[in-house]
C-alpha cells in the first residue's frame, strides 16, 4: 500500500521479543497439531449481524480501519464495508507528508479530501495520520526537518482541516522513539537520532497553535508490554506532560505476533496502559492487525481461530484498562499491507510463499466476508464494561 512503513522488512521480525513483545496466545504446551489444551472460545455466538460500529458504539466506543483513497474509489463493495463497520477511519498514506506536500510550499490535498468527504456522507470521524515520521516524506525533506519546514507543514496541512466537520484528531507525530539502543544519540528518551525533545515539545506547540480543537495523539509500536521502546516512549510522553503541551493520547500501534511458542507480557502491557492512564494521557488501538508465528497451525480454520483468540484476549485487556477506540490496520485480508511484496513478514515467510495463506491478520477475508477474528471484535466489544 501506498506510503506505508517498511519495519516488518527493517526490523526483519527476528527479534520478536525484544522489538514487538509479540504473542500471547496460549501458554499450554502445543499439541503436535499445532492446537493447545486450552478450549477455544465460541466466538460463533457474537452477533455478526450487527456492525462493529455499532456493537462498540453500545459501549461508549470506536471501531475503525485505516483506508485508502482509490480502493474506496475502485471497489464499492470495499467502500460499502468501510461505510456499514467503521465509526472512525485513518487514512493509509493520504495525510503524510510526501501526498500533502511534495513539493516545498505546494500543498495538495485531492485525494485526503476523498476520504474526509467518504466520511462526512457516512457519518465517519476522520484520524489525521500523520505530521511527523521519518518515512513517507519527500526525498527533499531532511529527518529531522527544520522548524521552519515543520511550520510551513503543519499550518499548511492542519490550516486546510481545521474547520472540517469530520477530522477530529491527529497523530502529530510518528514513530519518534528509536527501535532500539543502538540507533539513539538519546538513551534517556529514546529518540531516533538527529531528534531533539524539545523539537517535538515544539511541534506539539506549534499544532495547539494552529488548532487546538482536535485531539493531539503521539504514536508508536513495540510498546505493547515491558521493553526498552516502551520505557522511552512513556518518558516523552511524561516530559511532553510536563512541558505543559497538549497532548491527549498515546496511540499503541499493536502490529501483533502471537505463538503457541512464547507469552505476552499481559503484566508489562497493563503498566504500559496503567502509566498512560496516571498521566491522564488515553491510550489507543491505532494499527492493529495480527500474525501468528511458528510453528504454524496445520490448516486455515485453526489458524483463524488463533487469530481470533488473540484479538479477543488482547482487545480484553485494552477494553479492562479504558481504551475507547480500536482502528485497525486495514479491514479485509484482500488488502493487507503485510501481503505486500515489499513487506512480506520475517524470513520464514518471505522465503516461502507457501505460507503466505496463513498471512490472514485482519476481521474480514478476501471476499469481504467476516471471519472469525471478526467474531472475537465483536464479543470483545459486547463484553466491554
Amino acid at each position: 500500500m501506498p506510503y506505508r512503513r517498511k519495519f516488518l522488512k527493517r526490523a526483519g521480525y527476528t527479534t520478536l521479543s525484544a522489538l514487538l513483545t509479540m504473542g500471547f496466545l496460549q501458554k499450554d504446551k502445543q499439541k503436535e497439531d499445532g492446537s493447545t489444551n486450552a478450549a477455544p472460545a465460541n466466538y460463533l455466538s457474537a452477533n455478526v449481524n450487527s456492525p462493529l460500529r455499532q456493537l462498540a458504539a453500545a459501549k461508549g466506543k470506536r471501531y475503525g480501519a485505516a483506508v485508502s483513497t482509490d480502493i474506496l474509489l475502485k471497489e464499492k463493495d470495499y467502500a460499502d464495508l468501510i461505510a456499514r463497520e467503521c465509526s472512525i477511519v485513518t487514512p493509509n498514506g493520504e495525510l503524510k507528508w510526501n501526498a500533502t506536500e511534495p513539493q516545498p510550499g505546494k500543498f495538495t490535498f485531492e485525494s485526503a479530501d476523498a476520504i474526509a468527504g467518504f466520511c462526512q456522507k457516512h457519518n465517519i470521524e476522520l484520524h489525521g495520520h500523520t505530521l511527523f515520521w521519518h518515512m513517507g516524506k519527500p526525498d527533499w525533506l531532511p529527518y529531522p526537518p527544520t522548524l521552519k519546514m515543520l511550520e510551513r507543514h503543519v499550518t499548511g496541512v492542519m490550516g486546510h482541516y481545521r474547520n472540517s466537520p469530520v477530522l477530529k484528531s491527529w497523530d502529530i507525530a510518528n514513530e519518534i522513539i528509536a527501535d532500539s539502543e543502538k540507533e539513539t544519540d538519546n538513551p534517556t528518551y529514546g529518540l531516533r537520532k538527529g531528534v531533539k525533545r524539545e523539537l517535538i515539545r515544539d511541534l506539539f506547540l506549534l499544532a495547539a497553535s494552529v488548532d487546538s480543537s482536535k485531539k493531539f495523539y503521539l504514536n508508536d509500536f513495540g510498546i505493547e508490554g515491558a521493553t526498552w521502546k516502551s520505557e522511552r516512549f512513556l518518558k516523552m510522553v511524561e516530559y511532553l506532560k510536563n512541558s505543559g503541551v497538549k497532548i491527549d493520547g498515546a496511540g499503541i500501534q499493536s502490529h501483533l505476533w502471537f505463538s503457541t511458542a512464547y507469552g505476552f507480557d499481559e503484566k508489562g502491557f497493563n503498566s504500559v496502559l496503567k502509566r498512560l492512564n496516571d498521566l491522564e494521557v488515553k491510550p489507543l488501538i491505532t494499527e492493529l492487525d495480527i500474525i501468528i508465528d511458528t510453528p504454524l497451525p496445520d490448516s486455515i480454520k485453526k489458524l483463524d481461530q488463533m487469530v481470533a483468540d488473540s484479538y479477543k484476549r488482547y482487545l480484553d485487556l485494552c477494553f479492562a484498562a479504558g481504551v475507547d477506540t480500536v482502528i485497525t490496520w486495514g479491514i479485509t485480508d484482500r488488502h493487507t499491507w503485510i501481503r505486500h511484496p515489499d513487506w512480506i513478514p520475517g524470513k520464514t515467510f518471505r522465503n516461502n510463499p507457501s505460507l503466505w495463506k496463513f498471512l490472514r491478520p485482519l476481521p474480514f477475508d478476501e471476499n469481504l466476508q467476516p471471519k472469525l477474528a471478526c467474531n472475537a471484535i465483536a464479543k470483545a466489544f459486547q463484553q466491554a464494561t
